[in-house]
């Protein structure tokens, strides 16, 4: 017994050490100034009807719309096996010093093509099972990764366009 636990204390201590993965929180700054956000002159409303003209003169699907918020996607297929979506979420929220302040974020899923294939079966009561050799091949997307879009040169080409939308 005394053996036994010797070794599945350490082995469970190993374990439960390589569940953890990086902290991504920890290099969150939360500073003031962000690439995430930009002020304008008019109200949220006025400021989210621009934001929604740009997602849409850039090709994006309106998936989700509010008067204060907008979400539209995009999907890209870089080869035969990769599909990959990009999201970009904008709400737009009145300053009491007047204008508002639009917000924006994009997130980048990629997904991977994978085979799979499945056979047929049958079973009827009383007489038994039965293995039919009809076979169905199939392709699925699997959800490889995603991870919101960083770059700063984004989000100023995206606030400069919606800057000339207001004008």
């Amino acid at each position: 017994m005394k053996i036994r636990s010797m070794i599945a204390i350490p082995t469970a201590a190993i374990l439960l050490g390589a569940c953890g993965g990086p902290a991504v929180y920890e290099d969150e700054s939360f500073s003031e100034s962000s690439p995430y956000a930009r002020r304008y002159p008019t109200d949220a409303a006025v400021t989210c009807i621009a934001a929604r003209q740009v997602l849409l003169s850039q090709g994006y699907g309106l998936t989700e719309e509010t008067n204060y918020s907008i979400k539209g996607i995009k999907a890209y297929q870089p080869d035969d096996d990769e599909h990959l979506t990009l999201e970009l979420t904008v709400v737009c929220m009145d300053r009491k010093e007047g204008g508002s302040m639009a917000y924006a974020n994009a997130v980048q899923t990629a997904y991977a093509l994978k085979a799979s294939s499945s056979n047929a079966g049958l079973s009827v009561s009383g007489v038994g099972s039965i293995s039919l050799p009809w076979t169905s091949n199939g392709d699925t997307l699997s959800k490889k990764a995603a991870e919101t879009v960083a770059k700063p040169e984004f989000y100023e080409r995206f606030f400069n366009l919606l800057g000339k939308m207001l004008n």
